[in-house]
This record gives structure tokens, C-alpha cells and sequence, in this order.
């Protein structure tokens, strides 16, 4: 048999590193069986669904290195389209044979009715389980007349259904917790329910792995096969992923974070209101509101807050850890490990080396915990292994969708100097902006007891002017010429190497923290550095 397994995202969002996780994981699975990975766009929640979701996802997939061997943009493929949207005629023909076989009735109660039904079974102390109801043909007429459209429910199976997992073993779902599931929605379009089992029969999937948070819609989807006489695919439903503090990691987490730092906000500027908000980040007042009334998690709401209000929202897609600077094959690397073993204490893999250990008999059954400083940890020590050129390509990617950054402007040539000078001191890529600041912007000021240590005390600071006049008479304005003629100009003056360096960091970053002084220097105008002296210089005078 040949193994293929397929990742199924809703283009309702971002692409979660859960989702990244899972992704990553089908593809494992299919390249250690030699088989295929699909992708497939399951977009039949019209309302939800956007196109420019799922670019994103597909992007995001390709910048992690998630290939998959059919899919959208691919060629030569039999079982597509890939996506839902277009797949319309196949789920329809499939309906109407469920109908024809018994399986599949029209059901007709409205929102409301099914709300009351619901409030019944709560004041009966049950839980509530839709069966089918038999309507009489005056019934029928009169919700034709009132304009109602019917949703197509499959009648739920009369017995347990047992799910074979590979990571969690058998899961006996009783059969009084099934009900009959909506499979055709008012508007004509397919539940995910109907359209992924239509898909993974006629795609050929066999094995299916997705979160726990799925497990209890496996029933569903094995009396959906049961009825149609197909055999279901193997099933592994992979352990969820929580933050640090044991609640799940989820998308909520960055409107959570959003509106504390909006109502912290409003509370230092004594109101209760949010016109202000509004207005500074041109939103929507109403929207905004139901926003801070937690009516509703909109990320890109939760990002337009954060962003003017200068708060660090949680890191939870795909996107977000592009943005911080964070490596793929490190993000990737770290995903295998939440979950999934490979033994022997291995931890550093590429995708060949995952590929080759993986199997499902070493995922855990127990969720896992997002660890950002480990993360942050792995994607420091892939940036030291980095090949130059592997660097500088993860870099300039990093510049396109960063924003703003020192820099942007800076030749290849340049940067790959800042890039080999900073790549011990980096853990992820946006450091080197952070770290590298001062080579763009002088200090308005200087760290107090650095400038005390090593300026105010032992004769730094009536030093300054004569250290300002040696560099200035630097004529090899290299690392080898800068090194040979300071320490000549210290040697002469019977002064360490610390009399030197320290006052000339201090004057050049406002701190005694930077890579190599020479190394330094010879990155910097020599004009600057002696511009930057002789205002340290007229600062602590």
C-alpha cells in the first residue's frame, strides 16, 4: 500500500504552528513510506473562508519547506481540484445517493427552533442529540410557504463506533453520543464533515493525522464511510499543544493580550472608552467595541492594537515567527520535537533526518508545552551553523516582510560583514537589528556605571579628545590597520587594551557591550567615530 497522507486547512486565518505541526508531521509520515503528501484548501465555510487566507497558508508552507506532492499549483494530478470550493458536483452526487439509500433525510427546523430544542434537553438534565424528526406533508408545505430551505442531516449510525488510533488506541464512542450531522448546509455547500470524507476517499488518503481537538468528529466521519461502503483511512490523532502556563495555545491568546494592553490604556488615560482607540488605528468603533467585549478574537484587530500600542502580542501562527526572525528549519525542528520523539536524545534533525526516524508509535499521548526560550535557544545555534549564504538568504527574506529595519538599504556586501560579526551574538534575526542599532543611530545618552568605570575613573575621560585625535590619524581603516595602530598609540602611553576599548564602546553604543572593537570600528565612518568621541566626551565633562 502505498502511504499518503494529506494536510486539509481552512482558509479562515493564518496558519497556526499547530497547524504547521500537523502539516509537518503528514509530511514525515509519507516521505519515510516513500508515498505522497497532499495539500488540499478546504474552504466550503463561505462566510469564513478568504483567498487571501489561503495564499497564506500556501506561502507559509512553501517558506517552511512543506512541499507537498499534490496540491494547488501542481501538476499531472488525477484527484484534483484541491480545492473544496471547486469540488461542488462530487459531494452533491454523493448526497443524493445517501438520500437514495436512507442515509441522508432533509431537516427543516430554523435557528430558533433547534435553540429551543437545545434549552429542552438542558432542562431535562440531557445532552442534546438531534434525531430525525418526521414531518407531516402540511408540515412541509407550510415551511416551503414561509421560504425555508432544508439541510440535508446523515442519519447517524444505531451502534458504537470504535476508532482504531495509532497514538491513542481504541476510542469507543457509544451510540447514544452520535447524532445526525448536518452534511448539506442551507446555502447548498457541503460540512466539512461530508466534503473531507468525499475528498479522502477520492484522493486516495490513507492515513490521517490531526489534533485530538478532532477526535470527536472521527466518529462522524467513520459512519459516513460505513454508509457509503468505503474503507476509512488509519487514524492518528496527534496530542494538543499548550503554552507554558497549561491553557491551550491558541489565536484567542493575542486578542486576550490586546485587550489587557487596550484596557490599561484607557485606564491611564481615565476613560472607559475606546473613541480614542478607534480613531488612532482607523477601526470600526462598533466592531471594536464587541471586540473588547470578547463578542469576537479578530487577529488582525488584536495586531492593530498592538501595534500602536507598542505591546508584544503572543507569537502563535506561522507568520509571527517569520516576523521575529526566527529560521523554518529551526521552527520546524522544534515542532517535530513537541509531541514526537525520535530516541537516543536526538535533537537537532533536518527534514531528511525526521523523515527517516519518524513513526507514529513515538508520538505521546500527553499535551505538549510551547517553550519560546527553547525555541528561541535552537534557532540561536542554527544561525551559528548557517552557511554564509544560507544566512544572508534568511536574512534578506527576513527584510521583505519585517517592516522597517536599519537594514534595509544596506548592500550585500555590507550586510554580509554585520551578518558573519553579530551571528555569534544572535538568536534570532531581528537581534542583529536590535544589537546593531548604534552603527545607525548615536547614543543620546551613556549607561551610568559603565560611563563611571570606565570614563569617569582612572583618566577615561580626559583621555577621550587624545583617543579622538589616534583615531582620526588611523590611515588603514581596516580591522588589521585599526588594531595595529591603537595598540601602538596604547603602547606608547604604557595603557591595556581595556584603557582603550571600553571608553571607545561606550562612546560609540552608550554601553560597554559590543562585538570586537576593531571589528567594530572598521564597519563605522571613521568621521563618526571621532564625531561620536568628542561628544562623549562634551557629555561627561
Amino acid at each position: 500500500m502505498t502511504v499518503r497522507t494529506r494536510f486539509a486547512p481552512s482558509p479562515t486565518g493564518s496558519l497556526h504552528v499547530g497547524g504547521a505541526r500537523t502539516a509537518l508531521y503528514c509530511l514525515l509520515m509519507a516521505r519515510n513510506a516513500q508515498g505522497q503528501f497532499l495539500l488540499r484548501i478546504e474552504d466550503t465555510d463561505r462566510k469564513r473562508s478568504t483567498e487571501e487566507a489561503a495564499e497564506g497558508i500556501i506561502r507559509d508552507m512553501k517558506w517552511l519547506g512543506l512541499h507537498w506532492d499534490e496540491g494547488p499549483g501542481t501538476e499531472n494530478s488525477d484527484v484534483g481540484p484541491f480545492f473544496q470550493s471547486q469540488r461542488l458536483e462530487l459531494y452533491h452526487k454523493y448526497m443524493n445517493q445517501l438520500i437514495e439509500s436512507g442515509h441522508a433525510y432533509e431537516a427543516w427546523e430554523t435557528t430558533e427552533e433547534l435553540g429551543a430544542m437545545r434549552d429542552a434537553a438542558m432542562a431535562d438534565k440531557r445532552n442534546f442529540r438531534y434525531r430525525q424528526v418526521h414531518y407531516t406533508p402540511e408540515q412541509i408545505s407550510r415551511f416551503k410557504a414561509e421560504g425555508r430551505t432544508p439541510i440535508l442531516r446523515f442519519k447517524a449510525p444505531n451502534h458504537d463506533i470504535v476508532i482504531a488510533d495509532e497514538v491513542l488506541g481504541n476510542v469507543r464512542v457509544a451510540a447514544e453520543d452520535l447524532e445526525d450531522i448536518v452534511i448539506r448546509k442551507a446555502d447548498g455547500f457541503p460540512t466539512y464533515h461530508f466534503a473531507v470524507v468525499i475528498d479522502d476517499h477520492h484522493m486516495g488518503i490513507t492515513h490521517i493525522l490531526r489534533g485530538q481537538e478532532h477526535l470527536m468528529n472521527t466518529p462522524k466521519h467513520l459512519g459516513l464511510y460505513e454508509a457509503l461502503g468505503w474503507e476509512p483511512p488509519r487514524n492518528a490523532h496527534l496530542p494538543l499543544i499548550f503554552n507554558p502556563n497549561g491553557s491551550k495555545m491558541s489565536k484567542r491568546d493575542k486578542a486576550k493580550a490586546a485587550r489587557a494592553a487596550a484596557r490599561d490604556a484607557a485606564k491611564d488615560r481615565g476613560t472607559k472608552t475606546y473613541e480614542w482607540l478607534a480613531e488612532a488605528i482607523s477601526w470600526d468603533l462598533d466592531e471594536l467595541n464587541q471586540f473588547m467585549k470578547k463578542k469576537y478574537d479578530g487577529v488582525k484587530l488584536a495586531e492593530a492594537i498592538g501595534a500602536y500600542l507598542g505591546v508584544d502580542l503572543p507569537m502563535i501562527e506561522v507568520m509571527d515567527f517569520r516576523k521575529g526572525g526566527y529560521l523554518p528549519e529551526a521552527l520546524n525542528n522544534y515542532l517535530a520535537l513537541l509531541g514526537w520523539s525520535p530516541g537516543n536524545d536526538l535533537e537537532f534533525m533536518d527534514l531528511q533526518t525526521m523523515s527517516e526516524k519518524f513513526s507514529t508509535d513515538r508520538v505521546n499521548k500527553t499535551a505538549a508545552k510551547f517553550d519560546t526560550v527553547k525555541l528561541t535557544s535552537m534557532n540561536g545555534e542554527y544561525i551559528r551553523q548557517a552557511t554564509p549564504e544560507r544566512l544572508m538568504e534568511a536574512f534578506q527574506d527576513w527584510l521583505q516582510i519585517t517592516g522597517e529595519s536599519h537594514f534595509k538599504d544596506v548592500a550585500p556586501e555590507r550586510l554580509a560583514l554585520f551578518l558573519e560579526l553579530y551571528r555569534p551574538r544572535m538568536s534570532t534575526l531581528a537581534d542583529l537589528d536590535k544589537q546593531a542599532a548604534f552603527f545607525f543611530e548615536a547614543p543620546t545618552g551613556y549607561d551610568p556605571k559603565a560611563a563611571k568605570k570606565f570614563i569617569l575613573k582612572g583618566g577615561g575621560l580626559e583621555r577621550l579628545p587624545e583617543l579622538a585625535e589616534a583615531v582620526g590619524a588611523v590611515s588603514d581603516w581596516t580591522v588589521e590597520g585599526i588594531e595595529s595602530s591603537l595598540k601602538a598609540w596604547a603602547e606608547a602611553r604604557e595603557l591595556g587594551m581595556g584603557k582603550i576599548a571600553q571608553p571607545l564602546r561606550i562612546a560609540l553604543t552608550g554601553t560597554s557591550v559590543s562585538p570586537g572593537i576593531f571589528e567594530t570600528l572598521a564597519l563605522m565612518d571613521k568621521d563618526e567615530v571621532v564625531r561620536r568621541i568628542e561628544a562623549c566626551h562634551a557629555a561627561l565633562a
